[in-house]
């Protein structure tokens, strides 16, 4: 009898350990559920704020917001964890801004681990908005590569304006970008990942003035036709290592084999007092050849009589001998009744101050 009765009150301690090792495990894992949701809160969430674009070569003050050019990017991420394990975290990943919200998501969302440290590279727009150019990240250095990038030779302005807009959503050629440094960050911080972005491209600008003499309500000048070409439409492009001038300038391979484009500006535009912009556009990195020429032709007279019809032109590689990344090329056209006569200057992105020959890389 007492044997039973040992045996059944060791059987009771048993089933009793049974019961609360199983309820145990259901707290403990109804506790890390908890916990778990709890940890990846708002706070939590790996965020990217509204990028910024800034000149690539003198690092200047950020002049710009990337929502204000494009309203997607692409990006890529990567975690290290205290062991020293790396994992790929976003694979060109796309980013979209909303405008209503004025915050950029993504889905699904990822979540900072406060003992790991991560690197964020990013592209704008993301690849989807072009599917035919053709983006890779090299998986050591981080360095992108774009295939493929193609131009029409849009032009932003479709009369003349004073000041210019710098902006090419509204046009078919892409305004390509990259973050050539990528965003390091440690996972105890959990701030918002902001990029700073630099254009690729080239951008050319054309500026008309008039000479010194009588104003608009005496003498009339009216452009009947701006011509610029020809210029290569199709390019490769792969990220420098270094930012030396000669690295640099070798990042972009321009193709040859489609027919190339020339800019024009919008006929009959006439030149006020002030002085106004006719063409602003975006060019492939290239060299620029004897045969490419600025063309035009315009009328000048008194208003309400006969206007004297007028050409001229001259040799783009008399201005500039290569278009680079980040620059922007500012052809200066002033006309009068003295000879016509043309300036041109390179300048930062969105410099456009009126030059006289100052130029940097007439080569």
């Amino acid at each position: 009898m007492r044997m039973n009765r040992l045996f059944r009150h060791i059987t009771r301690l048993a089933l009793a350990g049974i019961i609360l090792t199983v309820v145990g495990c259901a707290y403990e894992d109804t506790f890390r559920d908890v916990r778990e949701q709890g940890a990846q809160g708002d706070d939590l969430a790996i965020s990217f704020s509204n990028g910024v674009i800034e000149n690539p070569v003198k690092k200047t003050r950020a002049v710009t917001l990337l929502s204000g050019h494009t309203h997607s990017m692409g990006v890529w991420g990567w975690l290290t964890t205290p062991e020293g394990d790396t994992e790929r975290l976003f694979i060109n990943q796309e980013v979209t801004f909303s405008a209503p919200e004025a915050k950029w998501t993504y889905s699904p969302v990822k979540y900072w681990e406060q003992r790991n440290t991560y690197r964020f590279c990013a592209y704008a727009p993301h690849s989807s908005q072009v599917p035919d150019v053709k983006f890779s990240i090299d998986s050591a250095t981080h360095a992108f590569s774009f295939k493929g990038v193609t131009l029409q030779g849009c032009n932003t302005i479709d009369g003349g304006v004073p000041e210019l807009p710098s902006n090419f959503s509204n046009v078919a050629d892409v305004d390509w970008m990259i973050d050539r440094t990528g965003q390091s960050m440690a996972g105890i911080n959990r701030s918002e990942v902001v990029f700073n972005m630099q254009h690729i491209l080239s951008k050319i600008c054309v500026r008309l003035r008039r000479g010194n003499y009588q104003p608009a309500s005496k003498i009339t000048v009216v452009i009947d036709s701006l011509r610029i070409g020809d210029f290569i439409c199709q390019g490769d492009f792969t990220q420098a290592l270094t930012d030396s001038a000669k690295a640099l300038a070798a990042e972009w391979t321009p193709i040859d084999t489609l027919p190339r484009y020339t800019l024009t500006a919008q006929e009959g535009v006439t030149v006020p007092d002030q002085p106004i912009y006719v063409i602003e556009s975006l060019l492939i990195p290239q060299s620029i050849t004897q045969d490419q020429t600025l063309s035009i032709w315009y009328r000048i007279g008194k208003p309400g009589h006969y206007m004297s019809r007028m050409d001229d032109s001259i040799s783009l590689k008399s201005l500039f001998g290569r278009v680079e990344a980040g620059k922007n090329y500012v052809i200066t056209i002033t006309i009068g009744p003295e000879p016509i006569k043309f300036d041109a200057g390179v300048q930062d992105w969105n410099n456009h101050a009126e030059t006289e020959n100052a130029l940097e890389n007439n080569q």
